[in-house]
């Protein structure tokens, strides 16, 4: 079965928006206000989706040397210039250890600017890495710091020399929220395994790490929520109880997070669960059923998703927008295209969707599905009582 890539509940829905909660808590210092200088200072459009063809090839040089820039950044951060920051892209084994040595030297403030401004970096320049980086300071003493560095790795490509610092960061970090973030980022490693770009023994590491917190009854919510997310890349079947057992859950945060493994699970399974929550009076139920309904081509669900166009809830109608993307058919041709010509504030997203389309439901797709449905219907026919489910079947119940 093929793995769907999505990293989170709303990145592919809401476009190529970070995911990190700092934009929101440190105010005009991580939010719009950052973004309208870095874009200024580098001259980006700010409202142009980023893609590789139209990313700068480089980030501009920096002056200082790594040992000036920690320095300046100590005594006087509100003098560096944004390109001085680059200086910590690609670090050499001597610079890994000049950041070690000063980097608490410099104000907790200042150190989550640092990692955002490198953040933003890496989404707008082909040339900088900052995992030699991240490395050094993965164990930061400020929890937020912390944990927005692992919401940066959270962000990019799963390296295997990071995987040990961040399986112990979610066995032993003393915050819960950086104990969540680290088994966000585990999912990448379970996907890259299943996709066959990455060695089995990193992979199985990673899968262990996260088992071992779902079978612990103590764990607290949020980073069992976490681990479930990732999990679900797993092609093992055990896989299906934790879903199942998160689903029927008493708390909606975790019926949210199984909808969420649902759509990364590539399980077919789990299509007319999806569809039926699409009707669910929680707007961040009926969000996630939607995306997880796109992940899994539940074409029998277009009309309900056709519906959640005029939800009352953006995040609803952006999903549902991000859904129809994926399953594709001529209504949600029709219905993309009107958006996308419209003044709405979904017509950017629209306009994304109906490019996903050509991706997922043209005819090169269509001669390499992502679900060889039939393999699955046969190989799965006795290992559970859901095979007699029929996903066309409109009878999903009503919530009251």
């Amino acid at each position: 079965m093929m793995k769907n890539g999505r990293k989170s509940g709303f990145d592919d829905a809401f476009g190529n928006n970070r995911n990190n909660r700092f934009g929101d808590e440190f105010g005009d210092e991580f939010g719009e206000e950052f973004d309208e200088e870095f874009d200024e200072e580098f001259d980006i459009a700010p409202d142009e989706a980023w893609d590789e063809e139209g990313a700068s090839d480089f980030a501009p040089a920096p002056d200082w040397t790594v040992d000036e820039l920690l320095r300046r950044l100590s005594v006087a951060p509100d003098d560096v210039p944004l390109n001085e920051y680059f200086a910590l892209s690609d670090l050499t084994r001597e610079e890994v250890e000049t950041v070690r040595r000063h980097w608490t030297a410099i104000d907790v403030a200042n150190r989550l600017r640092t990692v955002d401004v490198l953040a933003r970096g890496v989404e707008e320049f082909l040339d900088v890495d900052i995992s030699a980086f991240l490395a050094a300071i993965i164990d930061d003493p400020d929890a937020d710091v912390r944990q927005l560095v692992l919401e940066t790795l959270n962000e990019n490509e799963p390296r295997p020399e990071l995987l040990g610092p961040i399986i112990y960061r979610l066995q032993h970090d003393s915050a819960d929220e950086v104990r969540a973030a680290a088994a966000a980022v585990l999912g990448h490693y379970v996907l890259a395994g299943e996709l066959d770009e990455l060695d089995a023994a990193p992979a199985i590491r990673a899968e262990d790490a996260l088992f071992a917190v779902l079978t612990d009854a103590n764990e607290p919510m949020i980073v069992q929520r976490r681990a479930l997310e990732s999990i679900a890349y797993s092609g093992e079947i055990a896989v299906r109880q934790f879903i199942e057992d998160a689903y029927y859950s008493p708390w909606e945060e975790m019926r949210v997070s199984a909808l969420i493994a649902m759509g990364r699970s590539a399980d077919i399974r789990w299509r007319r669960m999806a569809r039926a929550e699409l009707r669910n009076p929680s707007p961040a139920m009926r969000a996630e059923a939607a995306i997880a309904c796109g992940e899994l081509e539940a074409k029998a669900a277009l009309s309900d998703l056709l519906d959640l166009l005029t939800d009352d809830e953006q995040p609803v109608r952006l999903a549902a927008i991000f859904a129809l993307g994926r399953i594709g058919g001529k209504q949600a041709r029709r219905a993309l295209e009107e958006i996308a010509a419209s003044e709405d504030e979904e017509a950017l997203e629209a306009e994304m969707a109906l490019e996903d389309m050509l991706f997922y439901t043209g005819a090169d797709a269509a001669a390499i599905p992502l679900f060889d449905e039939r393999e699955d219907e046969d190989v799965l026919d006795d290992l559970d009582p859901w095979d007699d489910w029929d996903d066309d079947d409109d009878d999903l119940g009503e919530y009251e």
